[in-house]
């Protein structure tokens, strides 16, 4: 799944490629909630989703608008971490408003290029987040009534989510792509620095 990234008057030296285990994560759920956009990942999407525990797989269903469709902004560090851990850290840091915005801004944003209040203080951006999410379903729904209700209960519900994943599968899968993607990043840093941005 490819992202697109705005960086439109941006100097040159603040464009920087850099592998995030946390993006990487987000990719590798979404090829789970959505084998049949990869067909390329069919084997690896059809092993590790027969290899999940049952409530690893329910839990996973239950949050899955983060990345199913689109990836939230929270699988997007801004500045990539070393490890998914320190990643998660940086997550843990940021506030309630920032988090629960970043959460919603592709699933129930009216528009990702305007910003909105945060619908954990105005009450008519929560009212509009709810209606949204009641429009994608009940499991939808319910998780967005959860996170506006309990943002920090949701963060470390997410984390363990996140962190239950590395333990069943992405910590291998990141194994074996980390090294491939840090020279693929090598090589666009220096496809920057000769040829420039068109």
């Amino acid at each position: 799944m490819a992202n697109v990234i705005d960086i439109a008057g941006l100097p040159p030296e603040r464009i920087v490629f850099s592998p995030s285990p946390l993006a990487e994560l987000g990719a590798a759920l979404h090829v789970l909630s959505e084998p049949g956009h990869h067909p390329g990942l069919h084997g690896w999407a059809t092993a590790t989703a027969s290899a999940l525990k049952p409530d690893l797989a329910d839990r996973l269903c239950e949050a899955d608008f983060l990345w199913r469709t689109a990836r939230s902004d929270l699988l997007l560090p801004a500045a990539p971490g070393a490890t998914l851990a320190e990643e998660l850290d940086a997550l843990d840091r940021i506030d309630d408003e920032t988090f629960v915005a970043a959460a919603f801004e592709i699933a129930c944003s009216p528009s990702y290029t305007r910003q909105t209040p945060s619908p954990l203080v105005d009450a008519g951006e929560r009212a509009r987040v709810r209606e949204m999410a009641a429009a994608r379903g009940p499991r939808q729904a319910a998780f967005t009534d959860r996170m506006l209700e309990d943002p920090d209960g949701l963060r470390v519900w997410l984390r363990r989510l996140l962190e239950d994943c590395d333990q069943a599968f992405f910590a291998d899968t990141w194994r074996r792509v980390r090294l491939q993607l840090a020279a693929d990043a090598r090589h666009k840093a220096e496809l920057l620095q000769r040829k420039g941005l068109p």
